[in-house]
């Protein structure tokens, strides 16, 4: 019987490994509270796009193992806020890290801190990504930097961490996705006026839904037919804030949020996608 029992629990192991197909991506909204992590992964390769706050850590690692994640060869962070930096040392503690990238945004928090040494430590290849950079995921899958553009500065002249977001757009055959970080009307008016190639099928919302994101211009650039947002249950901030829910209503976009829906999964052999919700 013994012997059985770990049979049945290697190939239950192997199955979690290649629970993606060949051919498909999977993209995850993990849910991990207010925050934003959002895991990309082919049969072979992981990407990771930010990894929430300090204290939802532990969600974080259960749900990577659970996507069956033996090693990241991507990280973004969008921004070094806690609530997208936060769970850093949780993936420097528990993964292989083979590549990272931030927006050059220096921050003087402990965190963000502590982050810098652990890259120095580990030797991690690190570069600052800005408009105009382009990097492959994975074989077909490019991720097209479109912001930020140019720094923009706060009311008092410091650098606005939410306006120099990464931002950037997946495509996979002729699936495409936007992810925004917690870019606000600032830096989506610098990326509209840059001009490029915006719209997608699917937005992630910028800033977990807030009003100070998703102008009606950025919205109609993109003009997606899905909007994924991450934000806590019944979260402080009122996320996502009832215009933006107004606005994607109104644009008649299907709206999937982590604090109902739970995790989000989309899957896409780049023809068609699939969205599967948690609950």
């Amino acid at each position: 019987a013994a012997s059985t029992s770990s049979s049945a629990q290697g190939s239950a192991k192997a199955a979690v490994q290649t629970s993606v197909p060949q051919g498909t991506i999977s993209i995850k909204m993990l849910d991990v509270g207010q925050g934003d992590a959002i895991l990309i992964q082919t049969q072979e390769q992981t990407v990771l796009i930010d990894t929430s706050d300090v204290d939802e850590r532990d969600k974080l690692r259960a749900q990577l193992a659970k996507a069956g994640v033996k090693k990241i060869d991507k990280v973004i962070l969008t921004h070094p806020h806690a609530d997208h930096l936060g769970g850093m040392q949780a993936i420097f503690k528990n993964f292989k890290v083979e590549a990272i990238y931030d927006d050059g945004m220096p921050s003087g928090t402990a965190s963000y801190k502590n982050y810098l040494k652990a890259i120095k430590a580990n030797q991690i290849p690190y570069k600052a990504l800005k408009a105009g950079d382009a990097l492959t995921f994975f074989d077909g899958v490019s991720y097209k930097v479109l912001g930020p553009v140019k720094v923009i500065k706060d009311q008092k002249g410091n650098s606005d961490f939410n306006n120099n977001s990464i931002v950037g757009r997946l495509s996979y055959g002729n699936f495409s996705m936007m992810f925004t970080g917690d870019a606000e009307k600032e830096e989506e008016a610098s990326i509209l006026a840059n001009k490029g190639t915006l719209k997608s099928d699917v937005l992630k919302v910028g800033h977990h839904g807030s009003r100070t994101s998703t102008s009606p211009d950025f919205l109609r650039a993109v003009s997606p037919k899905e909007a994924f947002i991450s934000c806590g249950l019944n979260n402080d901030y009122g996320h996502p804030h009832k215009t933006t829910v107004a606005k994607l209503e109104k644009a008649k976009v299907h709206i999937y949020r982590t604090d109902r829906d739970g995790t989000l999964t989309l899957t896409t052999t780049g023809d068609g996608y699939k969205i599967t919700k948690e609950r």
